[in-house]
């Protein structure tokens, strides 16, 4: 009897031990109903928070430790701001563009569910299209070679240098001309190759940009006149008065029904007129820009050569960029004050210019561009076909050398004849630091 209920007792502690080891295994096997509803992609309903958990001091207990503070979303996603600086990447002063990096995200696997649902939510947001950079129109002007002794705004961006950039260009330009007119007793005889070439400063400062430009030209005989009248033939466009003439000549022969003559020699190569412009941002947004330009002509360039005009010219102007992913659209509209020149006999006059410019990212560090110019007749020399207002055609590119260098080059053709070269050549090397 007694070892029966000695049994029986030691049965009975045995399975009470038993079940208090069980029920001890399944509460540490069960889930933490934080996770549970954060998994769910639910939020734990709010409990009271007794005196034995907090003390008066809001403090936790000895012992216990005080749970991260860092919401558990923001780690799984990245963070809003995180996203929205993938869409719109700060734009660096170099000429190259770089991709958005993606941030790296450590997700854990437990999470894997929450972070797929995460994603899913942000591709099925619309993407916003942001503005890439671009380097904007032609930056040349009117090489006709009257047109040159006076001053006339290059074609330009709108968008300012930052504050303390700074810029180096070296711009060569080169244009054929030939104009062999005979009116009311007006002589035109146009004969000759300009060469252009520009050395420009421009530097960024918080107001605007300041651009020095000093220009040296050389009105010399050429090497073109073939090459131009075989490529008018080639493309079935005028050939002018090429053929009746000699290859590779030279004259630079203007004289009014008055006798005032202008007479240049050839092969002076010299500085012609240097030139100090500003361009301030009127307003401005990551993808438009309206500026206003200012500049003056210093009469720097022997006016007996053709280098210049002798006089003080000013120039006054807007400029208008709008920028979108892959394309870009300029306009320019400037007004000159043509100071009066050292040519006797010739009547100077005020003048309206301007360009309409379009450009495409082609690549990612080649873009292509087109664009038309036009400018009134500075000088009034009696001859119709001389004295009328000027349309040419561009065609161009830029193209990424380096972090900060670009070269950009170009040719030129008239709309209108005898009022702008017959052909033009243009090349830029733009360095910046």
């Amino acid at each position: 009897m007694l070892r029966s209920s000695l049994r029986l007792l030691l049965c009975a502690v045995t399975l009470a031990l038993l079940l208090t080891g069980f029920s001890a295994w399944a509460d540490e096997a069960s889930p933490d109903p934080d996770v549970v509803y954060f998994i769910g992609g639910e939020l734990a309903p709010d409990s009271d928070v007794s005196g034995d958990d907090e003390d008066v001091s809001g403090e936790t207990q000895a012992g216990e430790e005080e749970p991260p503070q860092e919401d558990k979303a923001s780690v799984v996603t990245g963070g809003e701001d995180d996203v929205e600086a993938t869409e719109e990447p700060a734009e660096e002063p170099e000429f190259t563009e770089e991709a958005p990096v993606e941030p790296e995200q450590e997700v854990s696997e437990g999470l894997a569910l929450l972070e797929n649902q995460e994603l899913e939510a942000v591709s099925e947001q619309p993407r916003q299209e942001k503005a890439r950079r671009f380097f904007g129109p032609m930056p040349t002007r009117n090489q006709h070679p009257v047109h040159l002794m006076f001053y006339n705004f290059p074609a330009e961006r709108a968008k300012v240098l930052p504050d303390g950039d700074s810029e180096f260009v070296f711009r060569f330009e080169g244009s054929s001309n030939m104009v062999k007119k005979a009116e009311a007793g007006t002589i035109a005889d146009l004969d000759l190759e300009g060469w252009n070439y520009t050395l420009e400063y421009q530097q960024g400062t918080r107001w605007g940009e300041l651009s020095v430009r000093v220009p040296i030209r050389d009105n010399t005989h050429g090497f073109m006149d073939n090459i131009i009248d075989g490529w008018h033939g080639l493309l079935g466009l005028p050939r002018g008065d090429r053929p009746d003439y000699p290859a590779n000549d030279y004259h630079f022969l203007i004289r009014n029904a008055d006798g005032a003559v202008l007479n240049f020699p050839s092969d002076r190569l010299g500085i012609a007129d240097v030139s100090l412009a500003w361009k301030g941002e009127i307003t401005s947004s990551p993808r438009s820009t309206l500026a206003y330009r200012a500049a003056v002509k210093l009469p720097t360039g022997d006016a007996n050569d053709g280098l210049g005009s002798g006089g003080t010219d000013f120039g006054v102007g807007l400029a208008y960029e709008r920028l979108w992913h892959r394309w870009a659209g300029y306009a320019n509209l400037n007004y000159i004050f043509i100071g009066t020149p050292d040519f006797a006999g010739f009547e100077a006059n005020n003048v309206w210019t301007g360009s309409i410019a379009c450009e495409y990212r082609l690549r990612p560090t080649w873009w292509v561009t087109g664009q038309v110019n036009f400018a009134q007749y500075p000088l009034s020399t009696g001859t119709g076909t001389l004295d009328r207002d000027s349309n040419e055609l561009l065609f161009g590119f830029h193209k990424l050398l380096g972090k900060r260098l670009l070269f950009s080059g170009g040719f030129t053709e008239d709309m209108r004849t005898d009022t702008a070269p017959d052909f033009g050549i243009i090349g830029e090397l733009r360095w910046r630091f």
